[in-house]
């Protein structure tokens, strides 16, 4: 045998890792999110949903989790019809001191359909005379079994995180606000539009790595980025054991930069405007958490159309990085685009800090199903 025969296979860059069918599961799954989200377009195209929800005095939103992050980033486009609730809240009693009235509609969000948080708040909803839409991947589940009409997003198995389920969902949900098309030839744009920002992981592997070497982490986001800040969070603590906080600019300018120092990370969420004009207060509001970012030398990763102007501090540029979306693209279209940045961001930070691993170690060893919340039948 000649002795390079022997030789190993060179190891694989930062970039060959995060190629959309890599090696872990996190990575198929999320270049299967296209897909996914054609398929839930055509599931809410032939829903009798629509026409309930359009009838419907309000609309709630209920989950859990990555389904409640992405009820929170729909529940603002939507419309002030529209709100999001935590499962739990509603299920134990509704400690969010909201709740159902006559003519309201719940979505319940739950892609495995057998959450106990999620299927006890559509028995509580129900029981005040709700009709319970159920958003699910399993039109099996008990959750399915228990709603009056279903969406069912086919997406096969998850193991990574929930990242194709959430995309599905989230476009499920704009679909039935009215925000997405959902004819054929509408969807199979938005699928190949979005499979471009899934293949393109050059801009997202600097922000991996500027994340994986913060002390302290924060995403920040307003209106439907709040909720893309959440979804951030959660994949930053269960992919790369990044403890993150999540909060609004507003919140985070008013207590938590205290504690920010240099080596810290800064991802602030800015998939452009919600309305069709852009608001220069709210560019300015941004671009002004950026310049103080950068006064203390946090480093700051941006995703969203616009980038952060660079800026001086002490004779140097500050380390920050854009990660890109579409500033043309519809409004709806740009928070599913942020959402696969987000998650691309995530799996990079993982692979960055050696962390990544399929499926859950803690959430499948220690939290326990709460079923007793769901009283038997």
């Amino acid at each position: 045998m000649s002795r390079s025969a022997t030789r190993s296979a060179p190891a694989p860059t930062p970039l060959e890792r995060l190629a959309p069918n890599g090696p872990d599961a996190m990575g198929r799954e999320i270049a299967a999110g296209p897909a996914g989200v054609e398929a839930a377009l055509g599931a809410v195209r032939e829903s009798p949903a629509v026409g309930l929800l359009a009838d419907a005095a309000r609309v709630i939103l209920v989950g859990t989790g990555a389904s409640l992050a992405v009820a929170e980033v729909a529940a603002p486009l939507a419309g002030e019809r529209w709100s999001a609730r935590e499962a739990s809240a509603v299920a134990l009693g509704d400690l969010d001191g909201r709740r159902a009235a006559p003519g309201d509609v719940a979505v319940v969000v739950s892609m495995s359909g057998r959450s106990p948080e999620s299927r006890a708040a559509a028995r509580r909803l129900a029981q005040s005379g709700c009709p319970i839409v159920a958003l699910t991947a399993d039109e099996r589940s008990p959750l399915a079994a228990a709603a009056d009409v279903v969406v069912a997003t086919p997406i096969g198995e998850e193991t990574g995180a929930a990242t194709k389920s959430a995309l599905s969902a989230l476009s499920a949900l704009l679909a039935l606000a009215g925000e997405l098309e959902t004819d054929a030839e509408s969807a199979a744009r938005l699928r190949d539009r979005l499979r471009a920002t899934v293949a393109d992981v050059s801009a997202v592997a600097p922000g991996g790595a500027l994340v994986a070497k913060g002390a302290e982490v924060w995403a920040v986001g307003f209106g439907p980025a709040l909720g893309l800040a959440r979804a951030t969070s959660l994949l930053l603590h269960e992919k790369a054991r990044r403890p993150t906080v999540f909060c609004s600019p507003s919140e985070f300018r008013h207590g938590p930069i205290e504690a920010a120092t240099r080596s810290d990370a800064l991802i602030l969420l800015d998939p452009g405007q919600i309305g069709g004009e852009v608001d220069g207060s709210l560019v300015a509001y941004l671009d002004r958490l950026a310049a103080e970012a950068a006064e203390l030398g946090v480093g700051l990763i941006r995703i969203g159309p616009r980038s952060t102007p660079p800026i001086a501090v002490d004779g140097s540029l500050p380390l920050a990085v854009h990660v890109p979306i579409d500033e043309s693209a519809p409004r709806a279209e740009r928070v599913l685009h942020a959402l696969v940045r987000a998650q691309q961001l995530a799996r990079a930070t993982a692979h960055a800090r050696g962390t990544y691993a399929d499926e859950f170690v803690v959430l499948r060893r220690i939290v326990r199903a709460a079923d007793d919340l769901v009283p038997p039948t």
